[in-house]
């Protein structure tokens, strides 16, 4: 059987959709581009913007004209179900808290019942439970969140999320924050270091939140620290956390060295009396108090942010607060979006919303202000030596992911034989056309 799977949307999405590809190539499925007309097609949506519902519109539009069966699931299907069945009623829609086990037919058996021989097999091959102490054991049965042609592992920690942003339509999408059991991640953590992964990503909705619902309770950093007592190479990417989630552990977690030296710490606004408006849990001091602590204590972290523009409400006054303000912060890049109004959120109904021209111009402004952040600050990256996996070698052009979360295009490669996934220790040599390029030096 042909399949395709696309994933919109965050890291979250990301993981769910490696998941699935590596439950249906481990069962001898083959995995194709949409253009090769697969017998199902499965389309992860996303929700987040107008725009991320009109994409996913437009793929499954694309997807019915390609593909024979079209799975819909992700939080766009999640809040839009009859607008999905009025594109076209033979779309299966599969809910988001069920999309693992659909497909690999624990929960519907008959999903996979696509006139291939062997279906039924396929249907009750399931991922192996890893809930045991023998995390090595286990490790080679484990059906990872990953695939063949990925570069690092994602690690889906847990799943929605407790608080209530007031623009945010996710937490309808996604629900109340759900923690995987310790033991599960850790075996699975260990399971892609024994299968060649260097890097895992911890993913989820809401990282922070991690097993606060779990009983006993357990917090990311003691995540964090068991996954590296049971693993020997594998390095740990943290995805995003809110400021007032980094505790004293994970500023000393984020020190070793097999952590990456990498954070996105979500601000959404740089004016306090705007955050109230959006129901954010921190002031822009708790945000500056942590980012300059994180650039002080850790040697050439790179720190990343999100920013909504034009809020309803947010004054030229607002605007111009948040701008000065991340502009008096450490930050390395910014991700920049325009307000988009979402029904079902408390924004949705506020008063003084703003002008789409208005908004665009703020994001041109942060986005500029975002292109000097990396400017800087990769202008100090040559002459480091940075580890970084390799995420694609073909014979020609070798690019690497840093430590730091930087693309470098690798030279001089012919008497080391990297190759795809190689952890690695390079020297930056120079950044010319916004560009980085260097040499590895060894294979870690």
């Amino acid at each position: 059987m042909k399949f395709s799977i696309i994933s919109l949307g965050c890291k979250t999405n990301q993981s769910e959709t490696a998941t699935l590809e590596r439950f249906f190539q481990e069962n001898s499925h083959k995995a194709v581009s949409l253009e090769e007309h697969p017998d199902i097609c499965i389309i992860n949506t996303c929700t987040v913007t107008a725009k991320s519902d009109y994409q996913s519109r437009q793929l499954i539009r694309r997807a019915l004209n390609l593909s024979g069966r079209v799975f819909v699931t992700g939080c766009y299907s999640e809040l839009n179900k009859s607008e999905i069945m009025q594109i076209d009623s033979k779309i299966e829609i599969v809910r988001n808290n069920e999309k693992i086990d659909f497909f690999r037919g624990s929960a519907t058996p008959s999903v996979m019942g696509l006139a291939t021989p062997g279906v039924m097999e396929l249907a009750t091959s399931g991922i192996m439970e890893l809930a045991t102490s023998e995390v090595m054991e286990n490790a080679e049965k484990s059906a990872l969140s990953t695939s063949a042609t990925r570069s690092r592992a994602f690690l889906k920690i847990q799943d929605g999320c407790n608080w209530k942003c007031s623009y945010c339509i996710i937490t309808k999408a996604r629900g109340a924050s759900i923690s995987s059991p310790k033991t599960d991640i850790v075996a699975e953590a260990a399971a892609a270091e024994y299968n060649g992964f260097n890097e895992a990503v911890l993913t989820g909705i809401h990282i922070g939140q991690y097993g606060l619902d779990l009983k006993p309770k357990v917090t990311l950093s003691i995540l964090i620290e068991n996954i590296l007592q049971k693993t020997k190479k594998i390095r740990l990417r943290i995805s995003s956390l809110e400021a007032g989630e980094l505790d004293e552990r994970l500023f000393e977690l984020l020190k070793e060295d097999r952590v990456c030296k990498h954070i996105h710490i979500p601000v959404q606004s740089g004016d306090d009396e705007i955050l109230s408006l959006m129901n954010r849990p921190h002031k822009i001091e708790k945000f500056r108090e942590i980012t300059e602590r994180l650039n002080r204590e850790i040697e050439n972290i790179s720190i990343g942010t999100d920013v909504i523009v034009g809020f309803p409400g947010e004054t030229d006054a607002h605007f111009e607060n948040t701008y000065r303000f991340l502009q008096s912060t450490p930050l390395t890049y910014l991700h920049v979006f325009p307000y988009s109004k979402r029904k079902g959120t408390a924004a949705f109904n506020m008063s003084n919303h703003i002008a789409k021209n208005i908004k665009k111009e703020r994001a041109l402004r942060l986005r500029a202000l975002s292109e000097d952040f990396k400017d800087s600050y990769m202008k100090k990256q040559p002459g480091r030596t940075l580890k970084a996996i390799v995420e694609s070698n073909d014979g020609a052009l070798v690019l690497a992911t840093t430590d730091n979360y930087l693309k470098v295009t690798l030279q001089n490669v012919a008497n080391i034989p990297i190759k795809h996934k190689s952890l690695i220790n390079l020297i930056v040599t120079a950044y010319t056309n916004n560009s980085l390029t260097g040499s590895p030096i060894n294979i870690i």
